[in-house]
């Protein structure tokens, strides 16, 4: 079927949705949250470290031991491999690897105050400072550059933290600049940012993890709460809808699907106890249901059939044939009537009444008279036990509506031309189809006929003109072979 989606798809479909994104927003937050917190960590630890630095820096610089400052930094980095600290001059430039600041603070002191270094390193800058960074730490104001960057798929992080020249230390650096240094500290986080990384791939398994295994427990949760009992109620109702009433749900829920099955477990067997009613009700009768079943006047041909000598048979025959053939020659007299459009009214003992309404009412009526007496001439000693009907047919006008009690009625149809019908099948000799001129002026150019013969009726102070149907000659549509 076009467009048709199965319920299952849907609800697993909003299920995986609302736990992808309730979980999925969950675990993006956790894990967020996890990998800022380590990052935080590891930065106020750097910081607090370097503030440490800062004011041990001071301490050896106040006194003048230098040299016990970049011990100091030394021991640090032996201690760990993974971090380093180091003074630059505000040119980048790393400090105590020459004797620059020694002369320029000897010659501040005006006095050989430090031996020069016997030893000098190369002149070159470190590229490495030349940023943004180390531009902002020795700027006025000065602030403290916290980064982190890559090194070759290692992970630093670095502090660029300004030394102030305080006036405590202006007499061996001079008065003419505000910052004499930079404190520069690497720390390699690589592990931690691993760390991170790990946790939010695990944190991202379990999610998913989460989600497969919560969407299979939901689907098959609900598959076996809702979606299975509306399926079983399904094939229930589509078994119903093909005429077979034998089906019922079995659903044990005790919760409102369970009250739904058990429901429709009581409209089917409602519904098979009005299916099997309806054998016995004309279905003109189940459609007056749907309309006003008020009386009212209808141009209609009536169709009356009766078994000759049944009496007699019924005598002679035991009661449970006599039911058996009884029902075989009413059964194939309702199938061709139907065939022709008509509809069984009702049946009187061994007789039936049947109705046809509509285009060419008369000719389907004969048409039908005629092929039951043919089935009699053909079939009557091999299946009806040598049963024979006579058929009487009558049109006109007749009072179509509910008739009977509150209790107990039918819709039916009463009135002369009803009677008249009637008598005409009473005066049918067996294998005739008689009809009045009522009938015959409908039908007379599609049928072979004998009469017209006169037929004193009770009721009738004039007598009737009836013929005698012997063959359908055309119907509407479809051309037939003349019928004996």
């Amino acid at each position: 079927m076009k467009g048709y989606v199965p319920v299952t798809r849907k609800i697993n479909t909003i299920i995986i949705s609302s736990l992808v994104i309730g979980i999925g927003v969950i675990t993006f937050y956790f894990g967020r949250s996890l990998s800022l917190e380590i990052s935080d960590s590891t930065s106020e630890n750097l910081i607090r470290q370097s503030d440490i630095l800062y004011s041990s820096i001071e301490n050896f610089m106040l006194p003048g031991e230098a040299p016990l400052a970049v011990s100091f930094f030394n021991e640090i980095e032996s201690r760990n491999p993974d971090y380093m600290i180091s003074i630059r001059r505000t040119d980048g430039q790393k400090a105590f690897t020459d004797s620059r600041t020694i002369n320029q603070v000897n010659k501040n002191l005006k006095m050989e105050r430090f031996s020069p270094r016997t030893e000098q390193a190369e002149e070159t800058p470190d590229p490495e400072v030349y940023d943004d960074y180390f531009t902002k730490a020795v700027s006025i104001p000065p602030v403290t550059a916290v980064f982190q960057h890559d090194e070759g798929g290692t992970v630093i992080f670095q502090i660029y933290k300004p030394l102030i020249n305080k006036p405590k230390c202006t007499g061996c650096h001079g008065a003419s600049h505000t910052i004499r240094g930079v404190i520069e500290i690497k720390s390699n986080i690589t592990a931690s940012v691993r760390q991170q990384r790990s946790t939010i791939i695990i944190a991202g398994t379990l999610f998913f993890g989460m989600v497969v295994i919560l969407s299979l427990f939901l689907s098959q949760f609900l598959r076996s709460i809702v979606i299975s009992p509306v399926k079983l109620i399904g094939d229930v109702c589509r078994a119903v809808t093909a005429g077979d009433f034998n089906h019922r749900v079995s659903i044990k829920n005790r919760d409102e699907i369970g009250d739904l099955g058990k429901t429709v477990n009581q409209m089917v067997a409602g519904l098979h106890e009005r299916y099997e009613l309806s054998k016995f009700v004309s279905s003109s009768t189940i459609q007056s249901l749907t309309r006003d079943s008020k009386g009212k006047k209808v141009p209609i041909t009536l169709l009356f059939s009766d078994i000759r000598g049944f009496t007699s048979f019924s005598e002679k025959t035991s009661p449970e044939q006599v039911v058996e053939l009884l029902n075989a020659v009413l059964n194939f007299q309702t199938e061709i009537i139907h065939e022709s459009g008509g509809d069984v009214d009702k049946y009187v003992g061994d007789e039936i009444v049947a109705m046809f309404t509509g285009d060419q009412a008369p000719l389907r009526a004969c048409t039908a008279g005629v092929k039951i007496q043919k089935e009699l001439q053909n079939y009557s000693q091999e299946r009806y036990g040598g049963l024979s009907v006579g058929i009487g047919i009558n049109t006109g006008e007749v009072i179509l509506g509910m008739i009977g009690s509150e209790a107990r009625a039918d819709f039916t149809v009463i009135g002369d031309n009803v009677n008249t019908a009637s008598r005409l099948c009473d005066a049918a000799k067996r294998e005739q189809v008689l009809i009045n001129e009522s009938t015959f002026t409908h039908v007379k150019d599609s049928i072979r006929f004998k009469g017209p013969y006169r037929l004193k009726v009770k009721g009738k102070d004039r007598y009737l003109r009836i013929y005698q149907v012997n063959a359908i000659l055309s119907v509407p549509g479809k051309t037939e072979e003349p019928q004996a």
